[in-house]
């Protein structure tokens, strides 16, 4: 039987493949490596005091000084690959970490594309790259891919 954590993330997945279709497939994807915000011509980043890099987590893909999570997230799952920059959060309740999300991405550079409150989901994108947000009451996933 599959763990409720395995279930959200291959959940998360779906949704994510309906927004990046073709991502996954063979051969497709980009492969430039991961940015960062000195390698990008944008706004200065601002981090939330609540919060923390992507790279104070011991992410090294993605736009790891940009995009950030609250500082009281507790991991249960990362990938950290240049086409795929997944984190599975046990820690905050997922409410926190989307009210968290919706205010400290567009001060980062990013972009909210969509949002369903209801369903706990965001999608966004900036700085090189797109992403999504979604959670239930057990854990939350947040998933990122080269623009």
């Amino acid at each position: 039987m599959p763990s409720p954590w395995s279930r959200l993330l291959a959940g998360a997945c779906v949704v994510l493949s309906v927004g990046f279709a073709g991502g996954c497939a063979a051969g497709a994807g980009p492969t430039a490596p991961a940015s960062s915000p000195s390698s990008v011509s944008e706004a200065p980043v601002v981090i939330p005091a609540d919060g923390r890099p992507l790279a104070a987590f011991g992410f090294s893909n993605g736009p790891v000084l940009a995009f950030s999570l609250p500082r009281t997230t507790v991991l249960q799952t990362a990938v950290d690959q240049p086409n795929n920059v997944s984190a599975v959060l046990g820690q905050p309740p997922t409410p926190e970490v989307y009210a968290y999300l919706e205010r400290s991405l567009p001060a980062a550079g990013f972009t909210i594309t969509g949002r369903d409150a209801g369903a706990s989901t965001l999608t966004f994108s900036g700085r090189g790259w797109t992403g999504s947000f979604t959670g239930d009451a057990q854990a939350s996933a947040v998933l990122l891919r080269p623009a």
